[in-house]
């Protein structure tokens, strides 16, 4: 009980944290430092064009702000995913909103490690094109059933 309490307490003040304006810069911050040093200069001009951000908004209001996976409401910022992920699908697919899910910060964190294993396998961009929303969300959902109980 008492560490169920402090924990609230933790959680409570990392919230707080995070939606302050000191928090808010630091993230802009990782995110530019991100796109410049780590991703490649075609994905920092895709996720930064209109088109983009139009499909994201519109995906992020269609799905009310929830994660589809879990039900969780994601507030602090938005996490439109690709369900093929955008490397492996064509131009069209890539803004296609029926390719694209809002997932929380920890699905989505999930779903990523998971698409770098199966890519790593023989084949595994083959299998990654063929995972469709259904797959996805019943496997992330035993993920995080794994995670509570393990």
């Amino acid at each position: 009980m008492h560490q169920a309490k402090k924990e609230a307490e933790w959680q409570a003040k990392k919230d707080a944290y995070h939606k302050s304006k000191l928090g808010q810069a630091i993230k802009a911050q990782r995110a530019k430092q991100y796109d410049q040093t780590e991703r490649d200069p075609e994905s920092v001009a895709f996720y930064h064009s209109k088109q983009w951000q139009a499909v994201r908004d519109y995906v992020y209001a269609r799905d009310l702000a929830t994660c589809q996976v879990c039900g969780n409401v994601v507030q602090d910022r938005k996490i439109v995913d690709h369900i093929i992920c955008r490397r492996l699908c064509s131009s069209k697919q890539a803004l296609d909103s029926g390719n694209l899910w809002t997932l929380c910060y920890k699905c989505h964190f999930r779903k990523t490690k998971l698409e770098q294993l199966i890519a790593d396998k023989p084949n595994g961009d083959t299998i990654l094109k063929h995972l469709n929303k259904q797959w996805w969300t019943k496997v992330l959902k035993e993920k995080k059933e794994d995670k509570q109980n393990g």
